[in-house]
């Protein structure tokens, strides 16, 4: 018997390669990942009932995991480091003003508990939603939160790099060689052992860095040739944009309705606060002002990773290394900061919005 779900993958195939078509025709970067990702919106809202087989999405990670590594040998964190307080002021103002952000929203009653303080965090968007419900915000609307500033920052990050990227490549800007077979079969062995690996230790966020760090290594020390020829990152680029539009299910939309005006104001502020502090970047020499803003953009590493690497004239190195130092602030700090926020939080919570929210109103 065939699989009834078949035809709606066919579907969302046949879409996504698409738009994905005519995205790149537009000239926006990372279309390999945004068509996808608006095909996957739709299917989620109209409640196609698709999900992604167990291993792709964490494979998918992966795949970026690598990427990222390609552009992070030890010397350019060395350098990150002798640039000093800038580059940390520039990390520690962005999770700051994303935590203000939700704490106003949260404060002002807009969301319940500290769904908000959780949803407005700059980045680690799966592993934030994921652990949400276990400290008792409602899941389903971190997720839009979080995946809503993940399109809003993909949209915002392809619009200025199509506005801004003129130059010819420079400062080693990413773009993986084919590789030779054994260059090839290495990667994907490191890819698929290191996911396994995140998996089995759950480690928050791992199947994202431990492929990071551990084909950084592999790289850095000479043992590995990191190669990802298209045939590998197109398809990753796929599934990675299914596996965010996806989750936008009919439950997450119904809840966020009346919320969302609030939500994407907030948002945007800080979208705009980021780029303050590109500018600021620029002002001081740090960089160029299109890897500024791709390194302040408010989360969502492997799209920032996907969107750098496709575009002439930016600094990957710079861009992965303030993009990765963030991620990891937020992973390890966003839950004790939204405990500690949460303090201040006024007790009462709208019963509709936190009624039972399930793992797959946020999956």
């Amino acid at each position: 018997m065939s699989d009834p779900m078949l035809p709606r993958w066919l579907v969302l195939l046949a879409g996504s390669m698409l738009l994905a078509e005519l995205l790149r025709r537009i000239g926006l970067p990372a279309s390999a990942l945004l068509g996808p990702m608006i095909c996957g919106i739709v299917a989620g809202v109209t409640g196609q009932g698709l999900r992604l087989p167990g291993p792709v999405f964490p494979l998918a990670l992966g795949v970026v995991g690598c990427l990222i590594a390609t552009s992070l040998p030890l010397s350019v964190l060395a350098s990150i480091v002798d640039k000093g307080p800038v580059f940390f002021a520039g990390v520690v103002s962005i999770v700051l003003v994303s935590a203000a952000a939700g704490f106003v929203l949260a404060r002002t009653g807009v969301l319940p508990g500290t769904t908000a303080l959780w949803g407005s965090s700059p980045g680690a968007a799966t592993p934030m939603t994921i652990m949400s419900a276990s400290y008792g915000a409602d899941m389903r609307l971190v997720a839009f939160m979080q995946y809503l500033r993940v399109i809003f920052v993909s949209g915002s990050a392809a619009a200025v790099t199509r506005f801004f990227a003129t130059a010819p490549a420079a400062h080693g800007t990413l773009a993986p060689a084919e590789g030779s077979a054994g260059a090839i079969a290495g990667t994907l062995l490191t890819i698929v052992v290191s996911t396994a690996l995140a998996q089995r230790v759950r480690i928050p966020a791992g199947v994202l860095m431990v492929p990071l760090v551990v084909g950084a290594v592999l790289q850095d020390t000479g043992l590995l040739t990191i190669a990802l020829p298209g045939w590998v990152r197109v398809p990753a680029y796929t599934a990675l944009g299914w596996g965010i539009g996806l989750r936008f299910t009919p439950a997450i939309v119904r809840h966020a309705l009346r919320a969302s005006p609030w939500v994407v104001l907030s948002t945007l502020l800080v979208i705009g606060a980021s780029g303050a502090v590109a500018w600021l970047l620029v002002l001081c020499g740090e960089t160029d002002p299109l890897s500024a803003w791709l390194s302040c953009s408010p989360g969502g590493e492997d799209t920032i990773a996907i969107i750098a690497s496709t575009t002439p004239g930016v600094d990957m190195s710079f861009v992965m290394a303030m993009q990765t130092v963030r991620f990891v602030l937020v992973l390890f700090t966003g839950p004790g900061l939204a405990r500690w926020l949460g303090r201040w939080l006024p007790s009462a919570a709208d019963p509709g919005l936190l009624a039972s929210p399930s793992k797959a109103d946020a999956s």
